[in-house]
C-alpha cells in the first residue's frame, strides 16, 4: 500500500495515477519484474510505494516497499564521489592532483598523469571498462594493468563514461585514509544517515529482502541475490566493494539520501557532506569541449540524462545504475524521484532510457511540477 514514510499525510498536488498506470503497464510487459519508487521534496514525507514482482524465479515474489536491491552504478554518487570530494574540502588531496601522486602504480605514464577531478567527471579519456583478466589478481596489480591501458581520447576533450575511472579513484582514497571503501562509506555515510539497509553487499538475515537480478552463469547457475552484478566488482580483487557499483539499498534509503542532497549536505543537524562537496557534484565540472555536464559523481545533462524527463528543471541532476535503477534531484524545485527495478532479472539487460523519461515526467506531474513556458 502507499505511505508517506514518516508522516500520514500525502503531500503532492495531483494524484500519482499515470504513474501508476505506466510502471503497472511496463510490468505487463515484461519490460521490468517490478519496481519501488520513492519520490517527495527536502521540506516533506518520502512517499514509497511497490509494485508487482520482487522475483520471478525460481518462484514468484510479491515486491515490497522494504526490498533491496542491487544499485549498481548509483555507487558512484552515493559513496565514491562525495568520498572523494570530502577528501578535497579537508586538504588531504587536491581534486587538480594527478593520480600518479596517490597511486604509484600509475606514475610515469599517461594514465598518472590525469586529475582526479577528471575520473569523478567522466573526462579522462578512459575506457569505459578494462580487461576483466585484470581483476583476478590484487588491486595494486590492477592499477599497474591499468596504467597499462591506452586513452581513447585526450583528456578533457570527449565524456567517457568509464567504470575505471572509479576503480581508480577507489584507490585514492583507500591510499590517502588508510581504510577501505566500504568501511568509510559505513562511518561517514550511511551509519550517520541512520541506514540500516544500504550497505556493500547484504547481511545474511536480509537475503529474502533482496531484489534478484541475474544467474551466475548467463543461462545457468544460482541467481545474484545479494551478490554484486557487476563482474569487475564481484571480482578477487575487489570482492563486492568497488568504486563503480557493489552498494545495495532501498528505495526509501536512496530518497532520504537525495533529501539529503537538497539540504546541502544535512540530515536534521547533522552535516553528512560540505557545503563545498553539495557544490561539487551538482554543478558543472566537465570542460567546455566536452559538450557535456556532469558534476563529480552525478550526471547533469548528457546522453545518460533520461530520468529528467521533460519536467524536471535543466538544472536537476542524477544517476542511473545497470540493474534498472535510477535517481533523480531536482533543485529548482526541491523534489526527487527515485526509481528502483530489477530489470535484468525479466530477460537481461534492456534500454531503460524511454521507461525512465516517461516515469520521471509522470513522477514530476505528480509533485506538481509544470512545463515552464
Amino acid at each position: 500500500m502507499p505511505r508517506a514514510a514518516g508522516s500520514t499525510r500525502h503531500e503532492f498536488t495531483r494524484p500519482l495515477d499515470p504513474l501508476r498506470t505506466f510502471l503497472k503497464n511496463r510490468i505487463e510487459e515484461g519490460l521490468v519484474p517490478g519496481a519501488v519508487f520513492a519520490l517527495g521534496r527536502g521540506d516533506g514525507p518520502v512517499h514509497v510505494e511497490a509494485m508487482g514482482h520482487r522475483a520471478l524465479a525460481p518462484r514468484r515474489e510479491t515486491m515490497t516497499e522494504r526490498t533491496i536491491f542491487d544499485l549498481a552504478s548509483l555507487t558512484k554518487p552515493m559513496v565514491t564521489a562525495p568520498l572523494l570530494a570530502e577528501l578535497a574540502a579537508q586538504g588531504a588531496l587536491g581534486l587538480g592532483d594527478r593520480l600518479e601522486s596517490h597511486l604509484e602504480e600509475t606514475a610515469g605514464t599517461k594514465i598518472g598523469a590525469l586529475t582526479l577531478r577528471s575520473l569523478l567527471t567522466h573526462t579522462s579519456g578512459l575506457p569505459a571498462m578494462n580487461p576483466l583478466e585484470d581483476y583476478r589478481g590484487t588491486k595494486a596489480r590492477l592499477y599497474a594493468a591499468i596504467a597499462r591501458e591506452p586513452l581513447e581520447a585526450s583528456p578533457g576533450k570527449r565524456m567517457i563514461y568509464s567504470d575505471v575511472g572509479y576503480m581508480l579513484a577507489q584507490g585514492v582514497i583507500e591510499r590517502v585514509t588508510k581504510k577501505t571503501l566500504d568501511r568509510l562509506a559505513r562511518e561517514r555515510i550511511f551509519s550517520p544517515l541512520g541506514f540500516h539497509d544500504t550497505r556493500f553487499g547484504i547481511l545474511a538475515k536480509d537475503r529474502p529482502r533482496v531484489a534478484p537480478t541475474a544467474r551466475l552463469h548467463e543461462d545457468r547457475g544460482p541467481w545474484l541475490r545479494g551478490r554484486v552484478h557487476d563482474p569487475r566488482a564481484r571480482s578477487a580483487a575487489m570482492a563486492g566493494v568497488a568504486g563503480n557499483a557493489g552498494v545495495f539499498g532501498t528505495a526509501e534509503e536512496t530518497a532520504h539520501f537525495c533529501v539529503m542532497m537538497l539540504r546541502g549536505g544535512r540530515a536534521g543537524r547533522k552535516k553528512i557532506l560540505a557545503a563545498e562537496t553539495v557544490r561539487l557534484m551538482t554543478t558543472n565540472q566537465c570542460p567546455p569541449a566536452v559538450g557535456a555536464r556532469r558534476g563529480l559523481g552525478f550526471d547533469i545533462e548528457s546522453p545518460y540524462s533520461a530520468p529528467r524527463g521533460s519536467l524536471f528543471s535543466s538544472e536537476s541532476y542524477g544517476h542511473t545504475g545497470y540493474t534498472g535503477t535510477s535517481m533523480w534531484i531536482d533543485p529548482v524545485n526541491d523534489a526527487f524521484f527515485v526509481l528502483l527495478t530489477n530489470s535484468l532479472h525479466a530477460g537481461g539487460h534492456k534500454d531503460l532510457k524511454a521507461f525512465r523519461s516517461g516515469a520521471g515526467t509522470l513522477a514530476a506531474l505528480g509533485l506538481g511540477i509544470e512545463a515552464t513556458p
